[in-house]
């Protein structure tokens, strides 16, 4: 009891002090960075398109020359981007030096830069030898700009992630490049930064206001033009109205690349994408800080508290579980925190805390462990006991040690435990007729070390009554493998063999249900016959009533038709029409079922069937708007070994359905393909409204219509039946494949003739 009063709260030091000391040294800032830098594509969003980036890429310099270029070439620019309204101009330039070779160049570029207002110029703090010295402009080029620091500092893994909002020498602190590109239009921003303050001098560098950039998703990118394309005037001045204006050296080998956790293309950034990066964050307010120190603690500190929680509440089984649970939590939490209020909390200290509690509480569990090993054999004699099956271990003489409760319901008593009592006293065995004694199988069994079976055995028990059981008799191994008695099964198969009765009466019952079932099946024949008949039947008659109609029809100078009685007879037509193709398709359904269908299997030419089809089809789908387009990339000489009328109807009826079905001014696509090397696959594709996947197995079935019986649609619903049954009559087989919204496609498969063929006219162009 003393050791579980002490353990809790040693638990919860040994984690505190964890918690500090991980906390200071920051000994896991890789796992940090680690973390940080894949909750990033998750935040990212698309680049500002306020941001335009002019480069001075491999093309600018091809036609200015080598770099540097004379000054009055930026001047050029700046006076051309005056012409529109951007909101600021930056130049990632330093004009530290006059040119003494062209001092009217550095006139005019201090002319544009006053006429292009606002323009933004770097400082940079760099060593010159072992000094450190600030590089600002000319002085007659910075009375006319705002200025920025151009520093970038690198993390300990040599990632650039964050950038300082002032930094400078001294006493005097100048802004970032992006800050003071942003203050142009923002100047109240200056007054409350976002950021980590008090940044640690180094080498008498200071700064303060440190910020993560939250970069943004490397599918965009920023606007960007060719330094070159600009001046030669080829880009037109209102492009830069209202815009962010960065000009800067992307080409390679000319400015130093900043390896960042997220570009476009993975690759490292230049300084004027990195300014740009930095601008992005300030325009859409997501620039990030770190949770102050003191916070951080607190929250690490309270996860290790919710650690040992965890490990009281929670057996061995489900901690494990639950600390990740509690992670992933962690983790979301992090991330949410980052989103909603753009502080970075730390996960690292109180994740590994958080797994570092569970060893140290495991130790606790040791001890039950201990104690379940004691109870495992009291638990396998209660196993034992709830086995439906008789168990009897004896010694190597066959002398009864243990009976389970199924063995003494056998036998009927339950025997002293003190007596040395033989097996062969209780038990007589019959196998096959024949006596045995079980004492001798025993010592059999553990002689060749192998368990014995017999099955339908006669047990006479205690003289008095008798059981058929299976019979099992094994060695029950000890240490080093030596035999110390043996395990005895005894299933009692009497109810067994009274199943097996019941199951021949139920096998005579299922005899009735077939001869049942066969008398259904051939009520279905007879109605396919009566269908097939009442077809036959019915076309007689109709066809008289469409020759009428066309008679009727027809133009008789002596006797014309007025114009509303020929509409009469082409409504009479039309039906008539209809009519005769429900009754065709009755016919080949009726034919189908009763198997009297003929196939006239030959070898045709995937060209003409493709051909002869898409001819018939394509005034159709003109009429209605359709773009019809046939894609047959086999050879010509491949042949199919189909019927060609009923695969010809296969395709006709997958392409009016897909006439009938589709989207005004949509598409049909017919694509042929071989499939499995012995077959060929021509699939249609439509663009209409689609079937839903729980609908579709229901497609292939007779008068299905799914839902198309209420529209103006006409059709039974059994053409798509008719085709399936034909296609696998030839060998063949049918499918679909469909997306709600999009569209559907109909496949059919039909296998490769062996002989070649001879084409009566050249492959579809897909262009029809």
């Amino acid at each position: 009891m003393a050791k579980r009063r002490f353990e809790k709260p040693l638990l919860i030091s040994i984690l505190a002090l964890s918690t500090v000391l991980l906390t200071v040294s920051d000994a896991l800032w890789r796992v940090d960075r680690w973390i940080y830098d894949l909750q990033l594509p998750l935040l990212a969003s698309p680049a500002s398109p306020e941001i335009i980036i002019i480069e001075v890429d491999q093309k600018s310099l091809a036609d200015f020359g080598r770099w540097p270029w004379p000054r009055d070439i930026h001047a050029r620019l700046l006076e051309f981007l005056a012409r529109s309204k951007p909101r600021a101009i930056a130049l990632d330039f330093i004009f530290s030096e006059a040119d003494k070779s062209h001092p009217e160049a550095d006139a005019h570029l201090a002319q544009a830069l006053t006429l292009a207002r606002p323009v933004v110029l770097p400082v940079v703090v760099e060593y010159n030898g072992q000094t450190l010295v600030e590089t600002l402009p000319l002085p007659d080029y910075a009375k006319h700009v705002a200025l920025g620091h151009a520093n970038v500092d690198l993390d300990k893994d040599g990632i650039s992630r964050s950038i300082l909002l002032q930094a400078g020498l001294g006493d005097r602190l100048w802004p970032a490049m992006p800050l003071a590109i942003y203050a142009q239009q923002h100047p109240e921003f200056l007054q409350a930064l976002p950021g980590l303050r008090t940044e640690t001098p180094r080498d008498s560098l200071h700064g303060d206001f440190r910020v993560w950039l939250p970069f943004f998703d490397p599918s965009s990118d920023f606007a960007r033009l060719s330094y070159s394309e600009v001046l030669s005037g080829k880009v037109p001045a209102r492009v830069f109205d209202g815009k962010y204006v960065l000009v800067g050296l992307t080409a390679s080998g000319l400015e130093r690349e900043l390896p960042a956790p997220l570009a476009v293309g993975g690759r490292p950034m230049t300084g004027v994408e990195f300014i740009a990066a930095g601008l992005d964050g300030l325009l859409k307010q997501t620039l990030w800080q770190p949770l102050p120190g003191i916070w951080q603690f607190w929250a690490s500190l309270a996860i290790a508290g919710c650690s040992v929680w965890l490990s009281t509440r929670f057996s061995p089984r489900w901690l494990p579980p639950a600390i990740l649970a509690l992670s992933v939590t962690i983790l979301c939490g992090s991330w949410l925190l980052l989103r909603l209020s753009h502080y970075w909390f730390a996960p690292s200290v109180a994740l590994f805390v958080l797994w570092f509690s569970y060893p140290l509480r495991s130790w606790r569990h040791f001890e039950k462990l201990i104690q379940s090993l004691f109870a495992e054999r009291k638990r396998a004699f209660v196993t034992l006991n709830a086995i439906a099956d008789g168990v009897i271990t004896t010694t190597p003489d066959g002398v009864i040690d243990y009976m389970n409760a199924a063995a003494i319901d056998i036998v009927g008593h339950r025997p002293p435990s003190s007596s040395s009592l033989n097996i062969d006293r209780i038990f007589t065995l019959e196998i096959r007729d024949k006596p045995f004694a079980i004492a001798d199988l025993i010592r059999q069994s553990i002689a060749e070390n192998a368990p014995l079976k017999y099955s339908h055995c006669r047990l006479t028990v205690s003289g008095q009554h008798q059981i058929t059981a299976n019979l099992g008799i094994a060695p029950l191994l000890a240490s080093k493998g030596v035999a110390s008695g043996a395990v005895i099964s005894i299933n009692d198969i009497g109810e067994r063999m009274l199943m097996a009765k019941m199951l021949l009466q139920k096998t005579e019952e299922q005899a009735v249900m077939r001869e049942l079932i066969n008398r259904a099946e051939q009520m279905s024949l007879a109605k396919s016959q009566f269908l097939s008949q009442m077809s036959h039947e019915l076309r007689t008659p109709l066809n008289a009533v469409i020759g009428f109609a066309q008679l009727l029809q027809m133009d008789d100078p002596e006797h014309p038709l007025d114009p509303y009685h020929l509409d009469s007879v082409q409504e009479i037509l039309k039906a008539g029409q209809h009519l005769l193709g429900l009754i065709n398709e009755l016919l080949d359904l009726a034919k189908i079922e009763s198997g009297k269908i003929a196939m006239n299997i030959q070898s045709v030419a995937l060209a003409d069937l493709i051909g002869d089809c898409t001819a018939l089809i394509s005034p159709l789908a003109r009429s209605k708007g359709l773009n019809l387009a046939v894609q047959n990339p086999l050879a010509p000489d491949v042949l199919l070994q189909v019927d060609p009328k009923r695969a010809k109807q296969i395709l006709l009826n997958f392409l009016s359905n897909a006439v009938k079905y589709n989207s005004p001014q949509g598409r049909i696509d017919l694509h042929a393909q071989l499939s499995g090397g012995d077959r060929v696959r021509i699939s249609i594709t439509d663009t209409g409204q689609g079937v839903a996947e729980q609908e579709q197995k229901l497609l292939f079935q007779s008068f299905q219509r799914l839902g198309a019986e209420s529209s103006e649609i006409e059709g039974t619903g059994i053409g798509l039946a008719i085709t399936k049954q034909l296609a696998e009559l030839m060998d063949g087989g049918v499918g679909v494949s469909s997306t709600p919204g999009v569209g559907s496609t109909f496949w059919v498969e039909f296998p490769l003739a062996n002989e070649p063929a001879v084409l009566t006219h050249p492959v579809i162009d897909p262009a029809l």
